[in-house]
């Protein structure tokens, strides 16, 4: 069954940072307890220096109003940081010995637009346009990822997407073995149709619902990825420590592949490692970066073509080629694309003496974006360490695919470094123990994986609240689920340092054919554990849409539930206690002979049939036996009565249970009754 990924993986031609991506089609209801043993072919290819302050501070950003926000990046151990707000101070910190920082800013009230300056002693960001008001992080599954642009009246939609006061910031897919520090590149977009069309469409219609109604900034950090597990988006630590018997595999193989499922992982620091030791000439000669390296007895080969084709001959293992590129003067300080032909099996490059990127990705074209800091007017060198195990070596596609441009300037003439390179063979596959350093990237499958890499990096950013919307595949371990969930609220809460922060949760939508029988599961047991969730954890609250899916796996009415989210929202988290936010919810039964009296909370003016049909359904009966058949139910006053011929001791009700049940309780402000069973 087909999800949908990210709507877009943005390349960034920021020259910091670059990601393969593949598009993907996986099956949307797997059990998902067995983890794949390796990476999926996506990783990071681009070292990213830790920058002055998070990514998440940036123009046309959303700050939490009304609260102490922490603000962090990195600089120099022993920097003093100082944070200015409108030109005023307003935070101090100094680094510590690994260079990071961190201080609290604020609070301050709702409005905008501000400007925020991060300075050092070297260093200085400065963020305009930035807005104070409440930020909601909006994860789950693909029905969280399914954007505007695809949702019901799109076009309209888009159209009428200009809204300067709503912001969004896209978390893209990573799956990270270890936990990051900073997430894929994003930037924060304001709401206007050229990027609104992308945003999450529960997202978007959930705050324009909230920024009507409570007059206040609101932005919303997007982190979901479709056909996700819950247990893929909770830390390590937390499942070992309040899920132990539940994934002892899974955790163990974790442990097995990266250490400390803790500890920091530098992949870049790694890969020279691993050179400097099975080389130890090539670290002590700086092979990668001396610009007067004396080369006279390396071999000169044709570039590009496979080793074996050139006097390195018929050879796996490590070699080292170095190539000067003769540069214009114009294209000094610009961010240069490099594009090194196909690869086999796996590179280390520098440019100009400085570690440009690593791919692992045997047979595929490496497109490298040079920072413009490295690039200078004249002879700029190149170098790679290339390891190959198996099969032809080196770099081993046609010369046209091998080229060098500016990155703002695609169509320039670009230059062709193909030709006369020098190389030197080092050691022999064979004799290497040590295998080549493999990036920490897990499979969208890998429990703790989505966590590690699309939230930690996000922490402690401070927040309004929680959208979770998520489920469907945890589906078939529902009872498993009514712990699971608990426990990722819990690991939230205590990474974004914030024990009551709000957690609303999406109840699924109808799925499947319609009902049939008077039980048929299905989602109807995932259902129950996010009411129970609801009704057991505090902070918590339901967003019901049992009838918005149409039996649609993504159903386009996403409008409807951010609205209802919303009206949760401004229940629990905004303080509108009169407000009618949620349809009849079962709060007790009573057995009255042949039949059963049910008792509801939330009556929203009264209990009430759908409009246009003349009689409830959905409602199921059984005695002792639990042998449910279809029940007839009435209303009386502020109760529900049901009964049967069949069952003349009634025991146990059950409505709503199945896949896309069919039913038609509200209330009279027109919103649904959660789907329940009394013997629960």
């Amino acid at each position: 069954m087909q999800i949908v990924q990210r709507h877009a993986a943005r390349l960034l031609n920021s020259g910091e940072f670059s990601y393969f991506w593949f598009a993907a089609a996986f099956l949307f209801c797997a059990t998902a307890t067995a983890q794949p043993t390796g990476p999926q072919p996506w990783w990071p290819t681009q070292p990213r220096p830790l920058p002055l302050v998070h990514a998440l501070f940036t123009n046309d950003m959303v700050l939490q109003r009304e609260v102490a926000a922490p603000i962090w990046g990195w600089s120099t151990p022993g920097d003093t940081i100082t944070v200015t707000f409108d030109g005023k101070p307003a935070g101090k910190a100094v680094t510590n010995d690994k260079g990071k920082w961190q201080t609290k800013i604020g609070p301050f009230p709702a409005g905008g637009p501000h400007a925020l300056t991060i300075a050092g002693a070297k260093q200085k960001v400065e963020l305009t346009n930035v807005l104070c008001g409440d930020v909601w992080l909006c994860s789950g599954q693909s029905n969280m990822n399914w954007p505007v642009r695809l949702s019901q009246n799109a076009e309209e939609e888009v159209k009428q997407a200009n809204h300067p006061e709503i912001r969004s910031f896209t978390v893209n897919f990573f799956p990270s073995l270890v936990p990051l520090q900073l997430p894929p590149p994003a930037r924060w977009e304001q709401c206007t149709p050229e990027f609104a069309r992308n945003f999450s469409g529960v997202g978007y219609f959930f705050a324009r619902e909230i920024n009507q109604s409570q007059k206040v900034p609101i932005g919303i950090i997007h982190s979901s990825v479709g056909a996700t597990a819950a247990e893929a988006w909770v830390s390590a630590p937390s499942l070992a420590r309040l899920m132990p018997e539940d994934f002892p595999k899974e955790l163990a193989e974790l442990k097995e592949r990266t250490g400390d499922v803790a500890a920091d992982y530098d992949h870049f620091a790694e890969l020279e490692k691993w050179l400097a030791g099975v080389d130890p000439e090539s670290a002590r000669l700086k092979y990668s970066t001396a610009a007067d390296l004396d080369t006279s007895s390396w071999l000169e080969v044709d570039v590009p073509k496979p080793w074996e084709e050139t006097a390195i001959g018929d050879f796996d293992g490590l070699v080292w080629f170095r190539h000067e590129i003769e540069l214009p003067a114009e294209w000094a300080g610009e961010d240069l694309l490099l594009q090194l032909s196909i690869v086999n099996d796996c590179d280390v490059t520098w440019f100009n003496g400085q570690l440009l990127a690593s791919s692992q990705m045997k047979g595929a074209i490496r497109n490298y974006i040079v920072p413009g800091s490295q690039v200078k007017a004249g002879k700029n060198l190149l170098a790679a360490a290339i390891f190959n195990q198996t099969g032809p070596g080196g770099f081993c596609s046609m010369p046209a695919n091998m080229a060098v441009r500016p990155v703002k300037k695609p169509g320039e003439k670009p230059l062709r470094p193909a030709g006369k390179w020098k190389a030197k063979k080092s050691i022999a596959a064979s004799e290497i123990s040590t295998p080549f350093p493999e990036p920490k990237v897990g499979h969208y499958k890998t429990i703790t994986g989505m966590y590690n890499g699309m939230i930690a990096p996000l922490e402690p950013f401070a927040l309004r609240g929680v959208l979770w919307y998520q489920g469907e595949a945890n589906g078939p371990r529902w009872l498993q689920y009514r712990r699971l969930l608990p426990t990722l609220i819990s690991d939230w809460r205590e990474h974004f340092q914030n024990d009551e922060l709000p957690f609303l949760i999406v109840s699924l939508p109808n799925y499947n054919p319609k009902q049939t029988k008077p039980t048929e599961p299905g989602w109807a047991e995932i259902r129950e554990s996010q009411w129970r969730t609801v009704r057991t954890v505090p902070h918590t609250g339901l967003a019901n849409t049992i009838d918005t899916g149409d039996g649609n796996i993504h159903p386009p009415n996403k409008q409807e539930v951010g609205r209802r989210l919303a009206l949760t929202a401004r229940h629990l988290v905004y303080g509108e206690k009169d407000l009618i936010y949620s349809g009849p919810q079962y709060a007790s039964m009573k057995a009255e002979g042949n039949r059963i009296r049910l008792s509801f909370t939330h009556l929203g003016g009264g209990l009430a049939i759908k409009p246009g049909e003349e009689k409830l359904t959905g409602f199921a009966i059984a005695g002792e036996d639990k042998q449910f058949v279809w029940g007839t139910a009435t209303i009386d006053g502020d109760t529900i009565v049901v009964s049967a011929p069949e069952v003349p001791e009634p025991k146990h009700v059950r409505y709503g249970w199945a896949w896309n049940p069919l039913v038609n309780l509200y209330n009279k402000a027109g919103l649904p009754a959660v789907t329940f069973r009394t013997d629960e």
